[in-house]
């Protein structure tokens, strides 16, 4: 998703006007990238959306497919791997379906 600031007051690291790729989004909030590189956690109403790319659509079915793989004992995944960096935060999940 693109977003772009309409908002930067108490914020120097935000350029007003200037368009921000989403990381992820809460209920009331973005993570992007601000000017520093940094991720921020900013509230919604600081911008305004350019761009949706049905990203949290994608996210809530690949959830709720997942979900049901979790209450079903996994019974359509054939093996799944999870992908850290450094920190130990989990960058990546890769899973592998079984087709019959």
């Amino acid at each position: 998703m693109i977003i772009k600031c309409i908002d930067n007051n108490l914020c120097s690291t935000l350029t007003l006007n200037k368009e921000y790729t989403v990381i992820e989004e809460g209920p009331e909030y973005y993570v992007i990238l601000d000017d520093t590189r940094n991720e921020t956690t900013c509230k919604k109403s600081r911008f305004e959306i350019i761009m949706d790319s049905d990203l949290t659509k994608k996210c809530k079915a690949t959830i709720n497919e997942l979900s049901y793989q979790l209450q079903s004992d996994f019974k359509d995944i054939k093996n799944f791997t999870i992908r850290k960096n450094s920190k130990g935060d989990i960058k990546e999940i890769i899973i592998k379906f079984k087709y019959e």
